[in-house]
């Protein structure tokens, strides 16, 4: 009787040692399979903003020299002014001078500002702008700027305001 309690002891003792074994090498290699499967994520930035980039401190987006390709591109709307416009049947067009005293003739859709500025409607008085900044977000906003008309007698010399 001893010995048929001390071999069911010793039978319970190594299916307990062999279960446990296998049940050791199964739960490891499971936790490896999980470990593998969380090591194949990666994150990819593309498209997001930097979270930890001061929005303020962001630069504007600007045009690089070498994309400038016509002189009015070199200069901010404010150092422009509208001196005159050509009314042809056709097509409008407005003679636009420089800070350094350059006149250029421009007609609608010419490039003109530093910030990707395109001449949207050449008027009688007037020239609309179509201007390009980033917001607070990172998105493109389009605003709408005029060059007025530059009269000598006038205080406003070649001034440009937004159009509401």
């Amino acid at each position: 009787m001893n010995t048929q309690r001390s071999r069911r002891g010793f039978l319970t003792i190594v299916c307990t040692w062999a279960t446990l074994s296998l049940v050791g090498v199964n739960g490891s290699l499971i936790w490896a399979q999980e470990e593998k499967a969380e090591d194949t994520y990666r994150y990819n930035p593309a498209g997001k903003r930097d979270p930890f980039l001061s929005p303020f401190s962001a630069a504007p987006e600007q045009m690089t020299p070498e994309e400038a390709k016509t002189p009015l591109q070199r200069f901010e709307l404010g150092q422009l002014k509208l001196v005159g416009v050509i009314w042809e049947a056709n097509e409008p067009k407005a003679l636009i001078e420089d800070s350094g005293g350059l006149g250029y003739i421009a007609t609608r859709g010419t490039p003109i500002g530093a910030k990707g500025g395109v001449i949207k409607a050449i008027e009688p008085k007037r020239v609309v702008v179509e201007e390009y900044q980033t917001d607070f977000y990172g998105k493109r906003q389009v605003q709408e700027r005029e060059l007025q008309l530059f009269v000598a007698d006038s205080a406003q010399e070649g001034k440009t305001k937004k159009v509401k």
